[in-house]
C-alpha cells in the first residue's frame, strides 16, 4: 500500500505522521458532488482513547 500522511493526532493509526491502517476507508460527507478536501472524512479513524 502507498504511504499515506496522517495529521490527526487523536487516531490510533496516526504513526509519526502516517498512517498504520492496513485499509483505508475515505468517503464523502453526504455531499452530491465533492469539490474539496472538506467534503471528504476518513472512515478508517479510531480514536486512542
Amino acid at each position: 500500500m502507498p504511504e499515506i500522511k496522517c495529521m490527526v493526532e487523536e487516531c490510533k493509526y496516526n504513526d509519526g505522521r502516517h498512517c498504520s491502517a492496513s485499509q483505508v476507508d475515505v468517503c464523502s460527507c453526504g455531499c452530491s458532488h465533492v469539490t474539496c478536501a472538506n467534503e471528504t472524512a476518513c472512515e478508517t479513524f479510531v480514536s486512542r482513547n
